[in-house]
């Protein structure tokens, strides 16, 4: 049994222990992943090619040894991951009862995380098939320009001012 409370005003869930708890582990399990991809991928762009990146021993490789599109594939997929979790914190940190009656500024949260993860992954895999970028750009222009007008529709619907009801006579 979970200890759900509700809003006297609007009845909506206030409390407990819904789903929102999910959302802020795989939040920060995705943060921190991508944290640790865009700290690698800086060092491989960066340092020096006599530097060493790894845990040591054989866990660790010479800089000048890694091709830098791996490090520019870490620093792109692991800025989507710290993006897509804080989409998910996000989405969990906004009031329930705002979340749960705001369903388009979900939905535009669903589909940015949906765009920052797929498209992460793809140039991810296109980098590291070892022809360079081949075809990830194909997917994430055209989607990017579908988000962009998503948010767009959002943001301008979201400063409008709800109608009125009409007054009783």
């Amino acid at each position: 049994m979970t200890n759900q409370r509700t809003s006297p005003e609007t009845g909506a869930n206030v409390g407990g222990s819904g789903q929102s708890g999910w959302r802020t582990v795989a939040g920060w399990l995705l943060g921190i992943v991508g944290g640790i991809g865009v700290v690698l991928g800086a060092v491989i762009l960066v340092a020096g090619e006599n530097q060493y990146i790894g845990l040591g021993g054989d866990l660790s490789w010479r800089v000048g040894d890694i091709d830098p599109m791996w490090g520019l594939g870490l620093l792109i997929g692991g800025g989507a991951l710290v993006l897509a979790g804080l989409g998910l914190v996000t989405l969990r940190a906004g009031a329930p009862q705002a979340a749960a009656s705001d369903t388009s500024r979900r939905d535009l949260l669903v589909h940015a995380t949906a765009f920052t993860v797929v498209n992460a992954l793809l140039w991810i895999q296109d980098i590291a098939i070892g022809g360079g970028l081949e075809y990830a750009y194909w997917v994430t222009i055209p989607w990017g320009i579908g988000l962009a007008i998503h948010a767009i529709a959002y943001y301008q619907g979201a400063h409008r001012h709800p109608p009125t009801a009409p007054q009783a006579r």
